[in-house]
């Protein structure tokens, strides 16, 4: 049994871990410099839609797989720190295929950046649910949503410097020495992150090992039994399918306002400062108010921030508009991980956010490929509002369809 100390270290190292991670992930964004690059190397709009969408697919196959073997572990970290270099090493694949193949070969160089951002992508996706129940033990029930709060805020507050460097290396070093540069910080702020992921306290569970019908057949279950967790994932599906319109706000001010490649730069740090912030007030008001006002607030946000791109005037626009996207990101972040935390039974922690990740973000893939389709033949302002209608029946769904599970929780159980 984990002490009261052991649960303050282990919320003190693994808040590091997650925020240099975070930082990691931001030199490597799939929103602002993933884009801009693949711009430079010749993508068509398809194509720069793939990045996201090879993200969340990432993100959602391999969920239910990693939920699979976390039943089967007594302990998480172990198997964590040996599967987790998947997520970290193409960090320093993307710096070394800037610096060395990309001048020679732009075309074979984009393909092998999908390939790495696959591989990132497919680790992230397998290890989630295996985090996350490690955090669910690790970390008290009272402070989850303070942990990825913390976790989130002090990663995009880090990022902040981190997008003035990437700035700075986009503005000064020739293409593609700039983006090299970014991805090397990357990989530096990996290593800093699995250091801390090593320190993490655990005590040993039972197993809960089970065949892949019964995998399936338990899930059925749940939904059958829990019409409010069904709830929550139809409407987090609309949610997903309206990331669409934010895949594309930097090419899309990039060629309509003709704005220079440092100025993404200041459009990522904006993101980042916007999660950053929003993050310290998610967290406390998801463990006072519960996680549902959080995900409501963030749905709120990405509608806003849809109404912005569609009927922005200038390029200044964007940067509200990405501020907003940023509260939605870091809502979804800390509200919409507790929240299923705060669904689940202790015993069907890896069910329930294994399949939680699926449904989140499989319909995500699908989205940026056919928001490439759309601004090819009709425009961007067709991807924007096909994104606005999804993300606004998303909002409405929270709101009136689903109920905090708080309410029907017992949260006296360890």
């Amino acid at each position: 049994m984990l002490s009261r100390r052991d649960y303050l270290f282990n919320f003190v190292v693994d808040t590091l871990d997650y925020s240099f991670f975070s930082l990691g992930m931001s030199f490597g964004s799939t929103v602002t410099l993933l884009p801009l690059l693949a711009q430079r190397l010749g993508a068509s709009n398809l194509e720069i839609g793939l990045i996201p969408a090879i993200a969340y697919l990432g993100w959602s196959f391999p969920a239910i797989w990693g939920a699979r073997v976390s039943g089967k572990l007594e302990k998480k970290l172990p198997f964590i720190l040996r599967f987790t270099l998947f997520e970290r090493l193409p960090f320093l694949g993307m710096a070394l295929l800037a610096f060395y193949l990309v001048p020679h070969n732009p075309s074979l160089s984009l393909y092998i950046l999908f390939i790495l951002l696959g591989i990132n992508s497919f680790a992230m996706g397998f290890l989630g649910p295996i985090w996350t129940e490690m955090i669910g033990k690790v970390i008290h029930h009272s402070r989850w949503g303070l942990y990825f709060a913390c976790g989130n805020g002090l990663g995009a507050l880090m990022g902040m410097w981190g997008s003035t460097l990437a700035e700075r290396f986009i503005s000064t070093y020739p293409f593609p020495r700039n983006f090299g540069h970014c991805f090397l910080l990357a990989s530096v702020s990996m290593v800093v992150s699995y250091f801390f992921l090593a320190l993490t306290r655990e005590e040993k569970e039972e197993v809960t090992s089970s065949s892949g019908e019964k995998f399936l057949s338990s899930f059925f279950q749940v939904i059958r039994e829990d019409a409010n967790f069904l709830s929550f994932l139809l409407a987090r599906i609309f949610l997903a399918l309206g990331v669409v319109g934010g895949a594309f706000y930097t090419v899309y001010a990039l060629q309509k306002f003709i704005i220079p490649d440092a100025l993404v730069a200041r459009y990522n740090a904006v993101l980042l400062v916007s999660q950053a912030l929003s993050n310290f007030i998610w967290g406390p008001l998801g463990d006072k108010k519960g996680h549902k006002l959080v995900v409501l607030l963030g749905a709120t946000s990405i509608v806003l921030s849809n109404l912005l791109a569609l009927f922005s005037p200038d390029f200044r626009w964007f940067f509200l508009a990405f501020t907003l996207l940023g509260f939605n990101y870091s809502a979804i972040s800390v509200g919409g991980t507790a929240i299923v935390l705060d669904f689940a039974p202790r015993e069907k922690r890896g069910l329930y956010v294994g399949w939680s990740s699926f449904l989140s973000n499989f319909p995500a893939f699908f989205s940026p490929i056919l928001g490439g389709k759309i601004a090819d033949r009709f425009g961007y302002h067709w991807v924007f509002w096909l994104a606005l209608s999804l993300n606004l029946v998303g909002l409405l769904w929270i709101l009136w369809g689903v109920r905090e599970p708080r309410a029907f929780t017992n949260f006296e159980e360890g």
